[in-house]
């Protein structure tokens, strides 16, 4: 499994994601992706992480592995949610946080690896249609 998380920057204050229910998995994360640089760093992604660069069509598309994407904040209006659900991707987002707000990062990133963990047993929570 791997996970690219492509804007921690967007991320207020100082906060780190805790590790996951799994043995092996592979994961990296980008301070700042210029938008063309998306799609190359995403994939070979099983699971892509954004706060507020948009997640488009083209990185979709590219990402041939992709089944998870995590809008880490309330707002998922930088996904192309057309595109996620023509190919049948699940959706989340951490409801109610806000990355902008530095109260609220630790919160945030506990509960991306909570929605991830659900996802693999496979029972989704915080999916948004």
């Amino acid at each position: 499994m791997h996970i690219v998380v492509i804007d921690s920057r967007q991320l207020a204050g100082e906060a780190d994601f805790p590790m996951l229910d799994l043995d092996k998995y592979g994961w990296q994360q980008f301070v700042q992706l210029e938008q063309t640089e998306v799609a190359d760093r995403c994939w070979r992604s099983d699971v892509v992480i954004s706060f507020a660069t948009p997640v488009t069509r083209e990185v979709i598309d590219k990402a041939f592995k992709l089944q998870l994407i995590i809008a880490a904040g309330d707002n998922t209006q930088h996904i192309d949610m057309d595109a996620a659900r023509q190919r049948g991707i699940t959706v989340c987002n951490t409801p109610g946080l806000y990355p902008d707000n530095a109260a609220h990062s630790q919160t945030i990133c506990q509960q991306v690896i909570n929605n991830i963990n659900a996802w693999l047993k496979k029972q989704p929570v915080n999916q948004v249609t």
